[in-house]
């Protein structure tokens, strides 16, 4: 990627979300944030059970490569059943953003507005950190084309 993010990494940490309604209206059995960089790679958080006012609290931190693309895919999905085993879920929100979208709020949290469901406005907050390397991580980045891990840390 050209520009001031060659050779960088972002660090990103998703703190929580709020309003996740599922359009189904079925029960989930969790709820993650999945992050894409291209179609062979992408993250997932830990999937999380909401608390009874639709909302949910990760504390998960992945090191995400700027060069792969200009920007990231971020989806918040509804796990149906006990694991992702069965598919990827229902999709509760998805929005494209820039790494300068999500540096522009500097060393502070901010919160990531995703279109309207069921008269709701979900979201998660955020904090996002341009770092020097990705490694030194516990966690996985995954390429879906040959399952090769990357690294990340969840807390």
């Amino acid at each position: 990627m050209a520009g001031s993010f060659e050779g960088q990494c972002i660090r990103l940490e998703v703190i929580s979300g709020k309003n996740l309604c599922v359009l189904s209206e079925r029960i989930p059995a969790g709820i993650y944030v999945s992050i894409k960089l291209d179609q062979t790679r992408l993250w997932e958080s830990a999937i999380r059970v909401p608390s009874s006012n639709s909302s949910v609290a990760w504390g998960d931190t992945v090191n995400l490569p700027s060069h792969v693309s200009p920007q990231a895919s971020v989806e918040i999905r509804a796990s149906l059943e006990l694991s992702r085993m069965l598919g990827n879920g229902e999709l509760i929100g998805k929005l494209e953003i820039s790494w300068g979208e999500l540096l522009g709020h500097g060393d502070e949290p901010f919160e990531l507005s995703f279109p309207l469901v069921r008269g709701v406005r979900p979201s998660v907050t955020m904090k996002a950190a341009a770092v020097n390397g990705c490694g030194n991580n516990d966690g996985e980045l995954l390429n879906v084309s040959d399952s090769s891990l990357c690294t990340v840390n969840s807390y």
